[in-house]
């Protein structure tokens, strides 16, 4: 893992791009570009924060920078859900979507894009504890391409000399106006996995509208997904690659009240929609084999 002065070294630099430790320790890598600003934590190797200049308000949603923690998931922007989804099969005591999240992560490149981005390439250094317990044969990296749009990819190689399998998110958090005023288009018709329910296979009627605590892994879908905010006056863009689970989450008053992180009110302006490999739809990967999930997000005109 490269210190804050190693980068500095390295790719102080680059255009944009400034890095900064927050008091606790968890390093961050600044971009202020022509057309958006971000923030990406090496913990993790996760965007935290994104707002292109056309926008007033944030596309992302984050909790506040007091809950960044060394060695805690950190809910904001897009984490990285790696190399299982929800628990672990076997181990009680292995942390909630794999360890990707709390891993910290090494800069190995960052250029400009053929349209202008700032694209930063990252790999995952398995330094948690619960990735010596659940060791798995893989590489892990990621680019981000941050301009008008975001794009990240999460590619996986199996370095093993057997098959794996893992299961894999990039649960993003949109920041929204209110959460019972908003719908998400794309997902009509689809069966899902209704985790509030105790997991009974259902159908989606119409598009995705909130009245109470929600949390349904559609499945077997490769369809964009539109988050219509009427009183934000945008509508956030999901296209997708090499994902077939769209995940849409809110925790509601009850739950919510419970996070320290999210709390009584912030629930109310998020919505989780997350680009997945989940479930039913877990991937398979035979030795020397590679899988990359790729998603962009954008503000529709």
């Amino acid at each position: 893992m490269h210190t804050l002065q190693a980068l500095q070294n390295r790719f102080g630099d680059c255009d944009y791009i400034s890095f900064q430790q927050t008091e606790l320790g968890v390093v961050l890598i600044r971009i202020n570009h022509p057309l958006a600003t971000a923030t990406i934590s090496l913990q993790g190797g996760q965007v935290l924060e994104w707002q292109p200049k056309s926008q007033a308000k944030p596309v992302l949603w984050s909790a506040v920078p007091k809950h960044w923690l060394p060695g805690r998931a950190i809910r904001a922007g897009v984490p990285i859900c790696w190399p299982w989804f929800g628990a672990h099969q076997t181990d009680t005591t292995a942390p909630a979507h794999g360890y990707a999240r709390l891993c910290d992560w090494e800069v190995t490149a960052i250029s400009t894009g053929p349209l202008g981005t700032v694209d930063i390439d990252l790999n995952m250094v398995p330094t948690h504890e619960a990735a010596a317990r659940n060791p798995l044969t893989a590489k892990l990296a990621t680019r981000i391409s941050v301009g008008e749009a975001l794009s990240i990819s999460l590619t996986t190689t199996n370095t093993g000399v057997a098959p794996i399998t893992i299961s894999e998110a990039l649960h993003a958090y949109f920041k929204i106006a209110a959460i019972d005023d908003i719908q998400i288009e794309g997902l009509e018709s689809n069966d899902y996995i209704d985790l509030i329910d105790q997991n009974i296979r259902k159908t989606q009627v119409g598009a995705v509208r909130f009245a109470g605590e929600t949390g349904k892994v559609f499945l077997n879908t490769l369809k964009d997904c539109l988050i219509d905010d009427r009183l934000l006056g945008r509508t956030i863009r999901i296209e997708k690659s090499k994902s077939h689970s769209t995940v849409v989450w809110n925790p509601w008053l009850e739950t919510g009240s419970k996070m320290n992180d999210l709390g009584a009110a912030a629930w109310q302006e998020m919505v989780c929609v997350e680009s997945a490999n989940a479930l039913d739809n877990f991937v398979t990967l035979e030795p020397r084999g590679q899988h990359t999930l790729t998603v962009r997000y954008s503000i529709d005109a």
